[in-house]
């Protein structure tokens, strides 16, 4: 009988400090969680929808696109998206090169390629490099920090 309860109590003390750890995610599930991420950001891009584009980033993320000033804020970067009324996204892609993993930050650095269509404006097509800085908030959401686009003549 006193064999039985010391492995119940071994059993029970694994299982506490087992429970009491964070999961561990491997580096490849980490970089598929970002990747969908990245997905998202793009699905909502490709819908010019301001609200879901301005939930991809955190509070303080900034937006930086060229010949602007940086837009920095979730809140401002709603604001920018929304003001381009009628904006007709045709196509939009990008393709990610590399994921680097630092703990609770990733770089994805890749191209993109966009057509757009503005009302009263001849379509425009561009394509260029990106790097994309995500952090993770909380226990497993995956939000933009800093994205930054540059254009490739």
């Amino acid at each position: 009988m006193k064999t039985y309860t010391s492995i119940c109590v071994l059993v029970l003390t694994f299982l506490a400090a087992c429970a009491s750890r964070p999961l561990r995610v491997s580096p490849d599930e980490t970089v598929a969680e970002v990747e969908r991420a990245m997905e998202r950001y793009m699905t909502a891009a490709r819908a010019v929808d301001a609200d879901a584009i301005a939930a991809c980033f955190t509070d303080d993320g900034v937006l930086f696109e060229p010949g602007i000033e940086p837009v920095v804020s979730s809140k401002a970067i709603r604001e920018f998206i929304a003001s381009f009324p009628g904006v007709k996204v045709v196509e939009a892609t990008t393709t990610i090169d590399t994921v680097e993993l630092f703990g609770d930050t990733a770089f994805l650095w890749g191209s993109y390629f966009e057509r757009l269509e503005f009302p009263g404006q001849p379509p425009s097509a561009q394509h260029g490099r990106f790097v994309a800085e995500w952090k993770r908030v909380g226990s497993s959401a995956w939000r933009l920090h800093r994205l930054f686009r540059v254009p490739v003549s």
